[in-house]
């Protein structure tokens, strides 16, 4: 338990260890606990071979939720410092010993980011209220494993050799007529799938740029963007998002102070987090912007397929001269099969084609004959209707259910999954989130979507996730 000055003696192997966790600290409990913990290992206050807490009973004594105790562990499993042993629980290695040199401070933030990702994916009884994806039970009616079956019994069916370099040719013909009725007009080899929408990131990141390069992004933004730009040395600088694109004022300003971009990386249309789109007038005259201070517009589309054919594409409008387009269908069919793709001028496509022949050979034909099934068999555009329909009977419900209880909203028209407010008396939303997570509902503070991970009071919901539960915990905060 703690004492008076907020100290916790944590029983480990028959000894005491006060733990002290800040609660006004900006990291969030599972990093603290992490870096208390390594560092008592590492000064032999925890001795080698000592079994750790439970993560039930320090969670408990701690007062935080066992998935921060279970993510620190993990951390720390990572480094080499402690042995998970399957239904034992954690041991500090015999051997424990830390990096020979410290980590380079940008990958501290990456760890955290991390961290955070863990808490999404892996198994817990978390409600995903925060989550970028849309329940399994909403997916379900494509009746995905049917085409599993289907294309796993060709006789046709690559599932022990390589696919093509570019990705599964008849495939990429339908993307190339879907992008076509979003007024993209290419060529089936300019189209190059990737195995989802990070891969697709992580190509163009060491196709167009070097470390050290300087590259834009939008505040907020896609936390996992950030943290493959720390790790390959760019050189962020923030562009402020506002309700109908990025703040092309702000940005016009840096470009005249002589900031050179290799690579604007965004989101113009049912941006992560706001779920706001970027406006036809922002859209010309950020191309022109791109044109006189020649720099390239990488154009995360994902959530493209929630959004209208008509709606502003950067892609439409330029003829994939100074604008990539990327997306894919994680979103809509399945998070695991990981299928993307990036559309691009011709000579960017093949030498993106050739760093996806070092980084991964290729990608895998069979997930990308199913996604092709899929599309072409599997009542695809229903299913994208009856999303669109949920998603919106839940946005209206949300933001019904918040805008009575003061919160304030980013934008009365954002569409799409995602809802970006923030707590009425302005609390910080990563004390929130850690409250959130003590209940049983998992959110992604708005520290994670900014470029230097500053505290913040934005919070983001999934309006795919309005439970009982939540309105019922949305009622004490």
């Amino acid at each position: 338990m703690f004492d008076n000055q907020g100290i916790s003696c944590l029983a480990m192997d028959r000894r005491m260890l006060p733990i002290a966790l800040d609660r006004h600290s900006p990291l969030p409990p599972q990093q603290q606990l992490c870096q208390l913990l390594k560092q008592a290992i590492e000064q032999g206050r925890i001795a080698a071979g000592s079994k750790m807490a439970s993560i039930r009973a320090l969670a408990a004594q701690l007062g935080i939720s066992r998935y921060a105790v279970l993510a620190a562990y993990e951390e720390l499993a990572g480094m080499g410092l402690l042995n998970p042993r399957h239904g034992s629980g954690y041991y500090v290695r015999i051997n424990a010993t830390a990096p020979r040199q410290a980590r380079p401070a940008h990958l501290e933030q990456v760890l955290d980011v991390a961290l955070l990702i863990r808490g999404l994916v892996e198994p817990n009884t978390l409600l995903k209220c925060g989550s970028g994806a849309l329940p399994k039970e909403w997916l379900q009616g494509l009746d995905l494993h049917r085409h599993l079956r289907s294309v796993a019994a060709r006789p046709a069916a690559n599932v022990y050799c390589y696919g093509s370099a570019l990705g599964y040719a008849p495939l990429r013909e339908v993307l190339r007529q879907r992008l076509a009725r979003r007024g993209i007009d290419c060529s089936a080899e300019q189209i190059l799938l990737t195995a989802g929408s990070t891969h697709s990131l992580e190509l163009l990141i060491r196709c167009c740029c070097a470390a050290g390069d300087t590259v834009l992004v939008e505040a907020p933004g896609y936390y996992n963007l950030f943290s493959l730009l720390h790790l390959s040395g760019m050189a962020m600088q923030a562009v402020p998002r506002q309700a109908d694109g990025p703040d092309l004022d702000a940005l016009e300003n840096m470009l005249r102070g002589g900031l050179r971009p290799r690579l604007f990386f965004m989101q113009s249309l049912l941006h992560n987090p706001t779920g706001s789109s970027i406006s036809w007038a922002k859209a010309h005259r950020l191309l022109r912007l791109a044109e006189d201070y020649d720099f390239t517009i990488v154009d995360d589309d994902i959530y493209s397929d929630f959004a209208a054919d008509q709606a502003p594409r950067l892609a439409s409008l330029d003829g994939l001269q100074r604008v990539v387009y990327l997306s894919g269908f994680s979103k809509t069919i399945s998070s695991d099969l990981r299928v993307g793709y990036i559309a691009a001028a011709a000579p960017l496509l093949q030498t993106l084609a050739s760093i996806k022949l070092m980084i991964s050979i290729t990608t895998s034909e069979f997930v990308e004959q199913t996604v092709y099934q899929v599309l072409t068999h599997g009542h695809y555009e229903r299913h994208l209707v009856q999303l669109c329909a949920r998603l919106e009977k839940g946005r209206s419900g949300m933001h019904q259910l918040l805008s009575d209880r003061g919160w304030q909203m980013y934008s009365t028209t954002a569409q799409g999954m995602f809802i970006w407010c923030r707590h009425p008396a302005g609390k910080d939303s990563l004390l929130l989130a850690q409250e959130a997570a003590a209940a049983g509902f998992w959110f992604a503070p708005g520290s994670a979507f900014d470029p230097e991970h500053r505290p913040s009071a934005w919070l983001r919901f999934n309006v795919a996730y309005d439970t009982p539960g939540l309105r019922a915990w949305l009622a004490t905060v």
